[in-house]
């Protein structure tokens, strides 16, 4: 049975794909994230190609345990088919991988450990601005050349 209030406009939520390690995600962040009215969908990064595929998610959170090469090779497969925001987690800080990892299209960087509150916010705070500039066309990103 679909039942909704007549008062209330339908929309679909959101979803979020999380490419992670089996078992890995933290419940407090997606209970987070469910509360404001997100969905996620967890992935290994063996299938998150597929999935992202299928899914079309409005937003794209990596958490594995792969190699410098590998989460770069990830990330741009997925950009290559996905133009949707990409945040990044990573154990260590290095400048080189930093520009590597910026060039191949991640949007955003973090370094681990994150707290489930303040990647909520992150993932809440891309998820708007995207929204935002959806909803006002006439404000669209400005690209310049080095």
């Amino acid at each position: 049975m679909l039942t909704w209030k007549p008062n209330h406009p339908h929309t679909s939520a959101q979803v979020v794909l999380i490419i992670s390690d089996p078992n890995k995600v933290s419940e407090r962040w997606e209970t987070m994230l469910h509360q404001k009215g997100y969905a996620t969908v967890q992935e290994t990064h063996k299938n998150a190609l597929q999935t992202c595929r299928v899914v079309d998610p409005a937003l794209i959170v990596i958490d594995t345990h792969l190699s410098h090469a590998e989460r770069l090779m990830l990330c741009s497969k997925i950009r290559a088919i996905s133009t949707k925001p990409i945040i990044l987690l990573v154990p260590d800080y290095k400048s080189n991988d930093m520009a590597d990892i910026y060039s191949v299209g991640v949007n955003e960087c973090l370094l681990k450990p994150v707290s489930p509150a303040f990647l909520a916010v992150k993932t809440m705070s891309w998820l708007l601005r995207r929204n935002w500039l959806e909803f006002n066309p006439e404000f669209s990103p400005i690209y310049t050349s080095p």
